[in-house]
């Protein structure tokens, strides 16, 4: 049985904590909409991945 994803808001260090958690080694993929995202709407996992390098 698959969980249901947890959609939550991250605005300021939390949402910079938890992008570092996330990505780990990889590092950050800056690039515009993650704080309208994250912290004015919700996000999950996945979507903080997709800040990630690749």
């Amino acid at each position: 049985m698959k969980a249901a994803p947890v959609y939550i808001k991250l605005c300021g260090i939390q949402l910079v904590e938890a992008l570092l958690l996330v990505c780990g080694e990889k590092g950050l993929f800056y690039y515009g909409g993650i704080v309208e995202q994250c912290c004015h709407f919700y996000c999950d996992y996945y979507d903080l991945e997709n800040y990630c390098n690749t």
